[in-house]
């Protein structure tokens, strides 16, 4: 888990200075600056270090592209990065925001240089800006559904986030909707803290304080909380089995049998690829598994595991992606009626 968090943040020390090497306009070609979310970190997450993969990536890609990645430690910082971009805003530069939080920064913007692209926002804004929605709730029912026969303990990292709320609403729903007998959840904290608590967490499940975990009866967590998640993940080699949220999760631990996708990241690699070809973006678009931007990724590490050997797991691949395949267009309806 270590590890894998110091490589990225080792390669995004290596890079960051080599994105301000070329200060002429003229040398440096396009120009993007990311101001990630506030509330997480950029390593582990799910949501930030996608986002800074498919950047590092669109990057490499396009030859002369200079890149400002921009960590505010909360919104009052962002409003003063994204000021000084706005002040120096022209054709050669665009700015990346990467999550609501940042709607309030954009309701009165119009440009008339440059362009800006707001993440996971339904709302459509003034000249210059385009917002982008990723639809969640969908992926989310359907991993809800594929676990019904399971016990799945819900952690969230908190109430209140628009997010976090909508993928553990769809788990529920679709575990309980397909008659799912057990569901607990544990809300990890009352503020954002809950989404940086990885080591509480661990805490939290070896205790059992707060939740019931039973080895030999199909117990399965659902982190979607984050940084946090890391501590479930470390503490799944107890024979507890995890499944992913954001991201592919199966680095963490071979005791995963699927990870839930939200390609967020691919979405911005689109966007920052069609603006480096001088495409125009749209003032609003919507995305989800109807797009192929949410889906179910297994792990088939999972299924050759020991523990299946001891414990009563008795789904094979094969029965996991049959279950998928049975849900996966009530899953696509239940995408396109959420009231999001």
């Amino acid at each position: 888990m270590k590890t894998r968090i110091g490589i990225w943040l080792l390669a995004l020390a290596v890079f960051l200075p080599a994105c301000h090497q070329k200060d002429n306009p003229e040398e440096s070609g396009k120009d993007l600056t990311v101001i990630f979310a506030t509330t997480t970190g950029l390593a582990g997450d799910g949501y930030n270090e996608p986002i800074l993969k498919a950047l590092m990536e669109s990057v490499s890609a396009q030859p002369g592209m200079t890149i400002h990645m921009l960590k505010p430690d909360n919104i009052s910082e962002a409003r003063s990065q994204f000021d000084e971009w706005l002040s120096g805003a022209d054709e050669r530069k665009a700015l990346v925001l990467c999550g609501p939080e940042f709607e309030p920064l954009v309701e009165e913007v119009a440009l008339e240089k440059g362009r800006i692209l707001l993440l996971d926002s339904d709302k459509t804004y003034g000249e210059g800006i385009c917002s982008v929605q990723l639809k969640r709730y969908g992926g989310a029912w359907l991993a809800g559904a594929i676990m019904k026969d399971f016990e799945p303990v819900l952690l969230k990292g908190l109430d209140g986030d628009r997010i976090i709320d909508e993928i553990s609403q769809g788990i529920e729903d679709g575990y309980q909707e397909n008659g799912g007998a057990y569901l607990q959840k544990c809300v990890l904290s009352t503020g954002y803290e809950g989404l940086d608590m990885a080591d509480e967490l661990y805490s939290i499940l070896w205790e059992q304080e707060g939740v019931e975990l039973d080895m030999y009866y199909r117990t399965i967590i659902a982190p979607v909380c984050g940084t946090s998640r890391l501590g479930a993940f470390d503490f799944s080699w107890r024979y507890y089995a995890t499944i992913g949220v954001g991201d592919d999760c199966s680095p963490y631990t071979d005791i995963l049998p699927f990870s839930l996708i939200l390609d967020l990241g691919g979405i911005v690699k689109e966007y920052v690829s069609g603006w480096a070809q001088n495409s125009p973006w749209p003032a609003h678009a919507d995305y989800g598994m109807s797009t192929g931007h949410v889906y179910i990724s297994f792990n088939g590490r999972f299924f050759h595991h020991p523990m299946s050997q001891g414990v009563d797991w008795p789904l094979s691949l094969d029965a996991w992606t049959a279950l998928e395949k049975q849900y996966k267009d009530k899953a696509l309806e239940k995408e396109a009626g959420y009231a999001y």
